[in-house]
């Protein structure tokens, strides 16, 4: 296939405190297996021959171990070549920044995404575009009931109607704090009059983009005259455009396909939407990852490695996974529930929708629901824990009850104010990168503004819509 892709390995804030410098985000197993090794395979059914690891400089060493002595050595077909690369900063930067490396048109994917939607769906999706098309993004509605909506932030996403043969992404606003206004471009509806504000599509960060958006000049006069404000404030050309999330990238390329006189010559991004016979999830926070691990419990069907001691007459229930060399003693349950390699589980003990992960111990009569616990996990005897996520390495006290807490230790590094190498892949479209925008903000014709009220909306223009 001549397409080459990009996977995204972001640190994971939303994840802790089950990611740790030994343990990335991009190897957080679900179902007992890395979530990096999910990209690759959806990379592999697309029959892609060059795949690029790009993490921070934090995590390289247990990501290209995991590649080269965990996924490579299970793989009986060696044609996809994946290659790890180190580089820090903005997601918009990091994507300009593989430039040379990128030879053809390229897919762009985060570590942390679950689909069964086949990834030849995603590529017919941008190859039937029209040829204004620079790029396609995958958008999707959550669609199940026991995620925690806290945790989802869908962007005001402007765009033509879903319904449409092709429809396009014109402008896409992150959520905002203060008032219930939002500024839409006039020059925007005269030319795209039935625009449509979506409040519930999320974003796959998924995109299929030819390569020639590597060298997109984002527009004319206007964008050069942007470009030099910002070099007179200590910035310069060609990183100013792209040092921004991935996210404001594309939402920039979108604007430029309208705001400019000659907006009929620009190019386009296109848009899909996963349809609802389809699931996605993306891992991005503790509910997440929970459900995720759950999607493919249900999708896959399980035989109990032959050295999980279950003759002690431990009952694990058909919908539960259990890793190798994981031991269980008399009167022990497992239901709907995904277990580790190397844990020793003691008498009576009890779990319920449950990921545990590798090396735990947990005593006797032990009772846990709808947990998460981290590896190498200590809980002592009678400890019953419900819908708590519990980090690695900790150690839960004898007779411990505990209901929807973090249960976690603390030092004195871990106190410490440190800054992320970069956010999560998409960045949520940071807020930081729109307040940049307004400072240089020239003035702004009101008579090209039209104001939509709407609950909990407080958008404000930028420079990008000098008006024509």
């Amino acid at each position: 296939m001549e397409f080459q892709a990009i996977i995204l390995c972001g640190p994971g804030k939303g994840l802790e405190p089950l990611v740790s410098p030994l343990l990335p985000k991009a190897l957080l197993p679900i179902a007992n297996k890395p979530m990096l090794y999910y990209a690759l395979e959806w990379c592999q059914r697309a029959g892609l021959s060059s795949v690029v690891v790009v993490c921070s400089s934090g995590a390289e060493q247990p990501i290209s171990k995991y590649i080269t002595l965990g996924y490579n050595s299970m793989q009986t077909s060696k044609s996809m070549k994946v290659e790890v690369v180190v580089h820090d900063g903005e997601t918009g930067s990091i994507v300009k920044g593989l430039k040379d490396k990128i030879k053809l048109d390229f897919i762009l994917l985060p570590c942390d995404f679950i689909t069964d939607l086949p990834p030849q769906t995603v590529v017919d999706i941008h190859r039937n575009q029209p040829l204004k098309t620079i790029g396609t993004g995958i958008w999707y509605i959550n669609s199940l009931d026991t995620m925690d909506k806290q945790t989802l932030k869908p962007d005001l996403t402007i765009h033509t109607p879903i319904s449409n043969p092709h429809p396009q992404l014109l402008d896409i606003y992150s959520r905002p704090k203060a008032n219930n206004q939002l500024h839409v471009r006039m020059s925007m509806l005269w030319e795209y009059p039935q625009a449509t504000i979506s409040t519930s599509l999320l974003e796959s960060f998924i995109y299929v983009f030819s390569r020639k958006a590597l060298d997109y000049d984002f527009g004319d006069a206007d964008t050069a005259s942007i470009i030099t404000v910002m070099s007179e404030k200590g910035g310069g050309g060609e990183s100013l455009k792209w040092n921004k999330p991935w996210t404001s990238v594309v939402r920039d390329i979108a604007r430029d396909s309208w705001c400019h006189s000659k907006s009929a010559d620009r190019d386009t991004v296109g848009m899909y939407v996963v349809p609802k016979e389809h699931s996605f999830i993306r891992c991005k926070s503790v509910s997440a990852y929970l459900e995720a691990n759950r999607l493919i419990l249900k999708q896959s069907s399980y035989t109990l490695p032959p050295t999980t001691a279950t003759a002690n007459g431990a009952a694990i229930g058909r919908d539960s996974l259990v890793g190798i060399g994981t031991v269980m003693e008399e009167k022990t349950s497992v239901k709907r529930s995904i277990v580790g390699a190397d844990c020793i589980f003691g008498r009576e003990c009890r779990l319920s929708g449950c990921v545990v992960m590798d090396g735990v111990v947990l005593g006797d009569g032990v009772h846990l629901d709808n947990c998460i616990i981290g590896n190498g996990v200590i809980i002592e005897d009678k400890a019953r824990l419900v819908g708590c996520t519990v980090e690695g390495r900790y150690v839960v006290r004898e007779a411990t009850q505990s209901k929807n807490e973090i249960l976690r230790g603390y030092s004195a590094e871990g106190l410490l104010d440190t800054s992320d190498e970069y956010e999560d892949e998409e960045n949520e479209e940071s807020d930081e990168d729109e307040d940049e925008e307004e400072d240089d903000d020239d003035e702004v014709d009101e008579n090209d503004l039209v104001e939509s009220e709407g609950e909990g909306i407080d958008v404000d223009d930028d420079d990008l819509f000098d008006r024509r």
